[in-house]
């Protein structure tokens, strides 16, 4: 049976354009659906619709209250040793305010940079690259740094993209709430030219931001389907919808949502075949604070999650990788179902803490994220690629990467919905925090602002 259905999903998903056709709507009608935004608002409701296409046994929005953030108008300028008006954006969460201070530039922001630098950082605008630092332990990202930075004492951040080609490149500065000082981002051309100017002698910038923090309103999106024999046992696939105001947020996640879709679509027609329940969310607020994920997990954290399978950044290229931490039980079984690579790296600076499936990894269910293994564009000095710039276009998308991934997805949670034992339980908040004190990313949550699982 497996081998019949294996070659019906690869034969219909094969010659498929649904799944470009998917993104290009989105792209098209919405735009970069910010979360708590009418574009977001909107492209609930698509989304929505397409899930009462698929005549699942149920469709429901999740809605609910999260911080939010718009945008204000935003200024940078060094005041010394030359009056200038550097182009920037500000990054979400960076609060109103007028700060100034000397420069201090930390590179790509290796923590012994920091430390030896953190005398000088108080008082100062800290400016670090996108870059991946060569000598951390663990991958270090812009919540990290700018955490590292207001740690110190700094009164500002400056977010330098580590390539050239003109983009500054969004990110949260803290993951859901308000920072505490503004921070903006600049193009590594700008970035060299600040480096430039503190190299003639002390340099002086000055931010100016009219941002505002704000509640919004903001919704999940549900189909399920239920299993035969173990409704209460539940496999999820998610995928954000919700993108950086920047940009269209095609590829991040556009084309994630679009594997989502493109797997629902397949897999209706073996619905009579699920022994467990599969559901499909499309999750907003990811960018900026993992709310929507956070919301339904913890709405459901009383129920029977047997895995949750994130799909954000999948699709990007032909090839992925399943990046699955802290169930080592469960890596053999995953690597026998999926057509892929399956990789637990013990010093993955993730664990996947800043996509949608950390949220149920926080509750203790067991959670992967398939990613693609490069995206257009990307390096060791900006690893997203396009992702969070204003190039994060449709040109960049490709029809037959989203019809490959949805293939290997479908199969695997058809896999998992029909399998008659799942390796993996459910771990307790303490056992989920004792696997990232071992991957020192205790102290990562740390200098976010972020809590430990457990921690309530």
């Amino acid at each position: 049976m497996l081998e019949r259905i294996d070659r019906e999903i690869v034969g219909a998903l094969h010659f498929s354009t649904d799944g470009l056709a998917f993104v290009e709507e989105l792209v098209d009608r919405f735009g970069p659906r910010f979360h708590g935004s009418p574009q977001e608002h909107a492209a609930a409701a698509f989304i929505r619709e397409r899930f009462e296409g698929l005549g699942a046994d149920s469709v429901a929005t999740e809605t609910f209250t999260c911080p939010g953030w718009t945008r204000g108008e935003t200024h940078l300028a060094a005041v010394a040793p030359v009056v200038r008006d550097i182009p920037c954006i500000a990054l979400p969460y960076s609060p109103p305010g007028v700060v100034e201070g000397p420069l201090v530039d930390v590179g790509p922001g290796d923590p012994r940079t920091f430390e030896a630098l953190r005398p000088a950082m108080r008082d100062a605008i800290v400016m670090a690259t996108t870059a991946i630092p060569r000598f951390a332990r663990v991958r270090m990202n812009l919540l990290e740094k700018v955490g590292r930075a207001f740690d110190a004492g700094a009164v500002g951040f400056i977010w330098m993209r580590g390539v050239p080609g003109g983009l500054p490149e969004a990110g949260p500065t803290r993951l859901g709430f308000a920072a505490e000082a503004p921070a903006v981002a600049v193009s590594y051309e700008h970035g060299y030219e600040l480096q430039r100017l503190a190299g003639r002698g002390p340099a002086r910038l000055r931010i100016t931001s009219a941002n505002q923090n704000r509640p919004v309103t903001s919704h999940n999106l549900v189909a399920e389907f239920k299993g035969t024999r173990w409704p209460e046992d539940v496999i999820v696939l998610g995928a954000h919808y919700d993108a950086h105001d920047i940009g269209q947020g095609a590829m991040d996640n556009g084309a994630g949502l679009s594997v989502l879709m493109e797997v629902a679509r397949t897999l209706r027609a073996y619905r009579g075949e699920f022994l467990r329940t599969l559901r499909f969310v499309a999750f907003s607020g990811e960018e900026t604070g993992l709310h929507g994920s956070r919301h339904h997990a913890e709405r459901h954290r009383a129920e029977s999650i047997r895995f949750m399978l994130n799909l954000d950044g999948s699709a990007r290229s032909m090839s992925a990788t399943i990046h699955f931490p802290a169930w080592p039980e469960g890596l053999e079984f995953l690597r026998g179902l999926y057509e892929g690579d399956v990789v637990d790296d013990p010093y993955e600076a993730s664990l996947w803490l800043h996509s949608d499936h950390y949220a149920f990894t926080a509750q203790g269910f067991p959670g992967a994220i398939v990613m693609s293994d490069q995206p257009p564009g990307a390096s060791a000095a900006a690893v997203r690629g396009f992702g969070h710039t204003p190039m994060d276009t449709l040109d960049k998308v490709s029809g037959r990467a989203i019809e490959m991934e949805a293939s290997r997805v479908a199969r695997l949670a058809f896999r998992l919905v029909t399998v008659d034992e799942i390796p993996m339980r459910r771990k307790t908040p303490q056992e989920i925090a004792a696997v990232l004190a071992v991957r020192e990313l205790d102290r990562v949550l740390r200098y976010e602002g972020r809590r430990l699982p457990g921690e309530g």
